[in-house]
C-alpha cells in the first residue's frame, strides 16, 4: 500500500512541478482562417451566407452570391478576415 501512495505522491509532485516550470501557453490557432481582425477599417467588405470569412469584393476566393457590409458589421456577425485579401486587417 505504501508503494502506491508513494507513487501517487511522486506523480502529483511531477505534474505540479511541470505546471510551474512550463505554464500553459495561449492556445495556438488551428487555422489562419480563424484569426480575429486586429484592425477594422470603415471599408465595405463582401460576405457570403453560410461563409466564415469577409473579403475584399475583388477577392478570387469569394464564392457565391455576396452581400456588402462594413468590416465592423461583418465582424459583429461572426465573420473573420480572409487571410489572403484582408491581410491588413490581421496585422497587429
Amino acid at each position: 500500500m505504501s508503494r502506491i501512495v508513494w507513487a501517487a505522491s511522486l506523480a502529483v509532485i511531477l505534474v505540479l512541478g511541470a505546471r510551474i516550470l512550463y505554464p500553459a501557453a495561449a492556445p495556438h490557432l488551428r487555422s489562419e482562417h480563424s484569426r480575429p481582425a486586429a484592425h477594422l477599417h470603415g471599408q465595405m467588405v463582401a460576405i457570403v451566407e453560410g461563409g466564415k470569412l469577409f473579403h475584399d469584393p475583388a477577392c478570387t476566393y469569394l464564392h457565391g452570391k455576396a452581400r456588402m457590409v462594413t468590416a465592423e458589421e461583418a465582424a459583429r456577425l461572426g465573420y473573420t478576415p480572409c487571410p489572403r485579401c484582408m491581410k491588413s486587417a490581421l496585422e497587429h
